[in-house]
């Protein structure tokens, strides 16, 4: 081989040479580790779980607890919160009164006894056996409120009373409307049915009532007598008794 030829196969050489050597240097500033045959192994690093950002799981807001639903307490109605004879003559003393399973028809109409939505209800009548005649009527509504416009109903249809319609010689007057500070509400009202001057012979007629309610129920005394009726004294202890044996 000439001297012109050993020149290029040095050349030739060393260009190899350098470009190997290059090539091996871009692997290294790559992160690879240059292996036996011209490979490389790239090491891939992971961070471990524990490195990692915890992310806190969101605060369970409790669950509000329900409140137990309170049922409506029912009254019990029962024979011993009516009146007896014995507590109409001790209050009305000297005319006999005493229980009767006669009739005792209140004078303002049945609307002037019981209200709308009756859940229950009681009734005992009295006597004198001569002409004066009375009773008790209690009924039990839903709750309170029921009651309560139960009782409102019974006093506007006592203080309207259009039931009592006088006959042509007479005329009537509300002399009684009193409240009393015994159950929850009671009032006394007192219709009066008197002769005119041109009927100078016929009887006149006294008709309290005493409404009361206490709680859910509602007790309404109704009387009618001859004459000026049951005495007013005489006729509120009457309707104190009554409204004690409610509780």
């Amino acid at each position: 081989m000439g001297t012109g030829g050993m020149r290029r196969l040095v050349t030739a050489v060393a260009v190899v040479s350098a470009g190997l050597v290059l090539g091996a240097c871009g692997n290294q500033s790559d992160g690879g580790t240059p292996t036996a045959g011209g490979q490389t192994t790239v090491t891939v690093t992971t961070t471990p779980p524990s490195a990692e950002r915890s992310i806190p799981e969101p605060a369970e807001t409790p669950s509000a607890v329900p409140k137990p639903v309170q049922q409506a307490t029912t009254a019990t109605l029962k024979n011993s919160m009516l009146l007896t004879g014995a507590d109409v003559d001790k209050a009305d003393p000297q005319w006999g009164w005493d229980a009767t399973k006669a009739s005792a028809d209140p004078i303002c109409g049945p609307s002037s006894i019981r209200g709308n939505g009756v859940r229950g209800s009681l009734n005992r009548n009295f006597s004198t056996g001569m002409d004066a005649i009375g009773g008790q009527w209690i009924t039990r509504y839903d709750d309170e409120a029921a009651a309560k416009a139960a009782y409102a109903k019974i006093v506007a249809t006592i203080k309207s009373c259009k039931a009592l319609v006088p006959a042509p010689t007479h005329a009537r007057e509300l002399t009684e409307n009193r409240t009393l500070p015994v159950g929850d509400a009671t009032v006394i009202l007192r219709w009066y049915d008197y002769p005119l001057p041109s009927d100078p012979g016929s009887e006149p007629g006294g008709f309290p009532y005493a409404v009361t309610r206490d709680g859910a129920v509602v007790s309404v005394l109704a009387f009618s007598e001859m004459g000026d009726g049951m005495k007013a004294a005489n006729f509120e202890k009457l309707a104190r008794t009554a409204a004690d044996r409610l509780s």
